[in-house]
């Protein structure tokens, strides 16, 4: 039996209820450093379907002989959110499920007990890690009573690897602020990478470290073949954002014009405005516009890849992961390293599986870095 996908209901919180056998429907989605998201249909008239009656949450789970099931560390997700037609015959219902994740949304960022927020903002020190500022917001979110059943591997010293948190960035996040929106903050700062690794727990890394594994070299490196792996690999490529030259506008009158080096564009000299709150001199002008300019020289190319379950030697969940660097067809279907943005997976109501993947190849990460940059030069206080 090729692989394939199941759902499973639990109770909030709690224990399993039972498995929902006769999705008509299923589309996961798990992209890196961001909230899994879950979309199925389901009848009401279908065994099962009083298992989702009442809130719950829902486990995606993977098998690649049928025998063997198991739940995807990321794949937990909360019934929230249901559509249907009261007179639809076939009484099929549509339910959108964010990660279970999305809970960090009902917890808020709270004044210290005895350090006054600044202009309405918790402020952080300079010597604040994004491990540090997320560690203590959560834990004084449980001893409010919130995020009861949340977990986390990492402490306000050390990642989930064990590894002492680095960088450090003073910043301010005004009162109110859910933690989830503080979370996705962190990682567009650079200050951290995550993943949920397991139903309700979250897991923290340095950036650049843990959370993104190489599988390009050893042994048994990860290569998706074309016709093996790959049955489609569409690019799509714009020159839209191309420029020669940035005219960078921060605080306390700082005006600033970088230019690139690099060879002339092909129309010639184009130019983009920035304005960029929180930068207050000229150095660090220069620095968001050199940083700007380093990814406006190049197309930027979108890369997807439609993936088999049928054929393919390597499998997604149980192979490979997003944040992984592995093989596959890049320019020309030639194979090159490239990194798994996120993995979305369908099964269908006779049961086929298919996916693709997004793919960002080395350029792309070094844009993203020059994007982390840009964010925490605005941020800083």
């Amino acid at each position: 039996m090729p692989f394939d996908l199941r759902l499973v209901a639990y109770d909030p919180n709690g224990s399993r209820r039972g498995l929902l056998p006769h999705p008509l429907q299923i589309e996961v989605a798990f992209p890196l450093n961001d909230l899994p998201a879950l979309k199925f249909s389901y009848s009401k008239r279908a065994v099962g379907a009083d298992l989702i009656a009442t809130p719950c949450e829902i486990g995606v789970q993977w098998s690649a002989d049928g025998n063997s099931w198991t739940e995807y560390p990321e794949g937990r997700f909360l019934l929230i959110h249901r559509a249907g037609d009261q007179i639809d015959q076939q009484s099929v219902w549509q339910f959108d499920c964010p990660s279970y994740l999305w809970t960090l949304r009902k917890a808020v960022t709270f004044a210290h007990a005895s350090i006054p927020p600044t202009n309405g903002q918790r402020v952080f020190s300079s010597s604040a890690s994004g491990g540090f500022i997320l560690h203590t917001l959560m834990t004084e979110a449980q001893a409010r009573g919130a995020l009861s059943s949340f977990t986390w591997t990492f402490t306000g010293s050390i990642d989930t690897a064990s590894a002492s948190w680095s960088p450090f960035m003073g910043m301010g996040i005004p009162l109110g602020t859910d933690l989830l929106s503080v979370l996705l903050r962190l990682v567009e700062y650079g200050l951290l990478d995550f993943r949920l690794s397991g139903a309700r727990q979250l897991s923290a890394w340095k950036p650049n470290t843990g959370a993104l594994r190489d599988l390009t070299t050893g042994a048994s490196p990860v290569i998706l073949r074309a016709g093996r792996d790959i049955t489609a690999a569409p690019d799509v490529g714009t020159l839209q954002d191309l420029a020669s030259a940035a005219y960078v506008v921060g605080d306390n009158d700082v005006r600033q014009e970088v230019v690139s080096v690099s060879p002339s564009l092909p129309w010639g000299r184009w130019e983009i405005g920035m304005r960029q709150p929180g930068i207050t001199d000229t150095t660090a002008a220069h620095t968001a516009g050199t940083a700007a300019l380093v990814t406006a020289i190049a197309e930027r190319v979108q890369r997807t890849r439609e993936i088999t379950m049928y054929e393919a030697r390597w499998l997604p969940l149980r192979d490979y992961r997003p944040g992984d660097l592995i093989l596959a067809p890049g320019n020309d279907g030639v194979l090159q390293p490239l990194r798994i943005r996120q993995v979305t997976l369908t099964r269908t109501m006779r049961g086929v599986v298919s996916g693709n993947l997004v793919l960002s190849d080395r350029f792309e990460d070094q844009d993203l870095r020059m994007t982390r940059l840009l964010a925490a030069l605005a941020a800083r206080p």
